[in-house]
């Protein structure tokens, strides 16, 4: 039973290994990297460390120590990747850095006094007591870090897309239920000689999960093309010239918020306001009203949303498959509070109601439009 465990950890700690490396090198070829893509690829470079010390296992000696020191941007890298991921500006400031450096210092000097402890059996107590208190130290922000990743997944939940919303439910689930199978159910349900022999194997799987979970993450919110088909016409094209001629900030800040609006299609969110989408974007209200003026030509916030969410309406409409929606359904789906202000802004941008523009659709004719 228990080389039958060992045989497991062993496939799984190889497959951890692997996927980490592949990881980290698709990180290095990305070719407009942003601050997640630098992130991941260091965590990625812990945890092949993590699969190498798994591999090696008590025939390591002393070496296990060293790498031990290598782990230093476990549980703290996570949480930068995770703020990386889930917040669009100043994810990563200075004091967020800090604290995941003090961690990453604990997991080094705890290592490093073990590693003399192997070597040289009579160790000063004062070192000793420091590595107790360093120990408790590290437990103690380590599981700080670890509550506060499922929070960065959590924030601004009620406010995010339905697609957003998914994406934080799968990360939850993942990285929650890592941490309960190995924190809280195997100390539970398994006994001490059960739990030393498949810690190894769980501790492994869990990483494994959280990694490729993570990647899919990052391909989703970054690596993606944003969607352009429910972009207007005379937004695709002019804006694309005129961003260009951004200050750097600026062009963070409208890079941002086109991701926030035409990949997570915020606009689908019901009583969408320019403060809700500020907030998510942690930037004053003024520089988004800036932004959606300058580089969107949007005469007013509420306009410029309902121009996305009509254009989003109308497929639903012109869908075969969706013919059976009631108006007010696909309303509510396109992001309104109720058929109503559906049905005005509807009529007031195409010419035509909800029902005339599917009638239209549906019989193979062009919808009236507005004239001017």
């Amino acid at each position: 039973m228990k080389n039958g465990v060992r045989k497991v950890a062993q496939v799984i700690f190889s497959a951890l290994l692997l996927i980490s490396c592949s990881l980290l090198c698709l990180q290095l070829g990305v070719r407009k990297k942003q601050a997640v893509h630098v992130l991941f690829a260091i965590f990625c470079g812990s945890m092949a460390i993590f699969a190498l010390q798994g591999l090696g296992g008590d025939a390591l000696g002393s070496y296990h120590y060293l790498l031990g020191m290598a782990l230093c941007f476990t549980c703290n890298g996570s949480w930068l990747v995770t703020r990386a991921l889930f917040r669009q500006q100043n994810a990563i400031q200075l004091a967020h850095i800090l604290v995941a450096v003090c961690i990453g210092l604990l997991i080094v000097s705890s290592q490093a006094i073990l590693l003399l402890q192997s070597l040289w059996q009579d160790l000063p107590p004062a070192l000793l007591s420091a590595r107790s208190v360093g120990r408790e130290l590290l437990i103690l922000l380590s599981s700080a870090v670890l509550m506060l990743t499922l929070w960065e997944a959590c924030r601004g939940f009620s406010k995010a897309t339905q697609h957003e919303r998914k994406q934080r439910v799968i990360f939850l689930v993942t990285y929650g239920g890592a941490i309960l199978v190995c924190g809280v159910l195997a100390k539970t349900v398994l006994t001490t000689a059960q739990l030393t022999q498949w810690q190894a194997a769980l501790n492994a799987t869990a990483a494994l999960s959280i990694l490729l979970v993570t990647q899919w993450l990052i391909y989703q919110r970054f690596a993606r093309a944003p969607s352009t088909a429910a972009k207007p016409q005379h937004l695709t094209t002019e804006q694309s010239s005129a961003t260009m001629a951004l200050p750097a900030t600026d062009l963070e800040l409208c890079q941002a918020l086109t991701d926030l609006l035409f990949q997570q299609q915020c606009f689908l969110q019901a009583n969408l306001r320019v403060a809700d989408v500020a907030r998510q974007l942690d930037v004053p209200e003024y520089k988004v009203s800036r932004i959606l003026k300058s580089q969107f030509h949007a005469s007013n916030f509420n306009q410029f949303i309902n121009t996305l969410r009509i254009e989003y309406a109308k497929k639903l409409l012109a869908d075969p498959g969706k013919g059976h929606w009631p108006i007010v359904v696909v309303g509510l789906e396109s992001g309104f509070a109720s058929v109503g202000p559906f049905t005005r802004a509807f009529k007031a941008i195409e010419g035509a109601t909800p029902h005339e523009f599917r009638q239209a659709t549906t019989a193979g004719t062009t919808a009236p439009t507005a004239t001017a």
